[in-house]
């Protein structure tokens, strides 16, 4: 959104200033580009304070200050090392990157989450930024994040999206060499991304070879 300030003059007397703004529709192909320009200074924001040691985020001893903000389209993560000093030095940085852009964050939307899971930790953040408290595990990009270890429940759902995949499929009209095509295709590259950051419970990858299988035609139901 385009934010101006403008007066009105009326018999020479220049009245208050107030804000006049004008923006896109919801869904516009201009948003997430002209949202873009905005949190880009956010994460400058965030950078200029870990550079000057105000805040740190996540594991400094892999990546020089830590990592601090993560940023997809819409959707602004900011990780933390537990401090109360950190904390109240973000929440600052909040409220003046309000002030300077015109953008209001939502915090009603937004929820604290410890990777420690200590509740008394947990209160006190949300209560210094006035979100509610998430609960774990949570889906970043697709992939599951968890505080602790992930369950081999929580990587059913890969294998339900072959079982899916495969619904929309005639497997009985294709040949062998159609069905090892789509298999190394498209049931196959289904996990790659997943499997590109984690190690896959091996009950999981048993799972998918049987439903590969099933599809091939070497296990029946």
């Amino acid at each position: 959104m385009l934010l101006v300030e403008l007066s009105v003059k009326v018999n020479d007397k220049v009245g208050a200033y107030f804000k006049c703004g004008k923006g896109v529709r919801q869904g516009d192909p201009l948003s997430p580009f002209l949202f873009n320009i905005a949190a880009d200074t956010l994460a400058k924001m965030v950078t200029l304070a870990q550079e000057n040691g105000l805040i740190e985020g996540l594991v400094p001893d892999y990546i020089p200050n830590g990592v601090a903000i993560l940023r997809y389209t819409d959707d602004t993560i900011i990780s933390l090392k537990d401090s109360r000093e950190n904390a109240q030095n973000m929440k600052l940085l909040l409220y003046l990157y309000e002030n300077m852009s015109g953008l209001k964050i939502n915090f009603d939307k937004s929820e604290v989450l410890m990777v420690s899971q200590d509740p008394q930790k947990t209160l006190y953040f949300s209560e210094t930024f006035n979100c509610a408290v998430g609960d774990w595990q949570i889906k970043y990009l697709g992939v599951p994040v968890s505080g602790s270890r992930i369950k081999v429940a929580n990587w059913l759902p890969l294998d339900e999206k072959l079982l899916k995949r495969l619904d929309g499929w005639k497997g009985g009209a294709l040949s062998m060499g159609g069905r090892l095509t789509l298999i190394n295709s498209s049931l196959s590259s289904i996990p790659t991304y997943n499997m590109s950051l984690y190690l896959l419970p091996k009950t999981i990858v048993k799972r998918m070879d049987r439903t590969r299988k099933i599809f091939f035609g070497k296990l029946e139901l």
